[in-house]
């Protein structure tokens, strides 16, 4: 999300309703279906409660089909600046990947909403 300086950070939003947690949870399945990852859990009630699963995911991914990782990547819409952005953290990648993948499913899902 642009903070007000206009800098990216993976930060998730504070709020959501249950319908934009679901339906950003359906937007990471869609995009992450080339390599059949599918939620454990039909409801999560925020978006913080996506993480640990998607977390576990995303290292297996990185770790073992990095070429997969890299379409998912192209698939979720990260540029390319978020994506050195969340490498240079430090901390744990995975998991700071995920909120990145979040975010930017959050996004899609909003706009469309408001948007459309």
């Amino acid at each position: 999300m642009l903070n007000p300086s206009n800098e990216w950070t993976a930060e998730l939003p504070a709020t959501e309703s249950q319908e934009m947690t679901m339906a950003v949870r359906d937007q990471i399945e869609k995009d992450f279906g080339l390599m059949g990852f599918t939620f454990s859990q039909s409801n999560y009630p925020t978006l913080e409660s996506i993480l640990e699963e998607l977390t576990q995911c995303i290292a297996t991914l990185q770790t073992q089909h990095h070429s997969t990782w890299m379409k998912v990547v192209y698939r979720v819409d990260l540029t390319e600046k978020q994506y050195k952005f969340v490498q240079r953290m430090g901390g744990n990648t995975p998991e700071n990947m995920a909120k990145a993948v979040v975010l930017r499913e959050f996004q899609k899902v909003y706009t469309r909403k408001h948007l459309s």
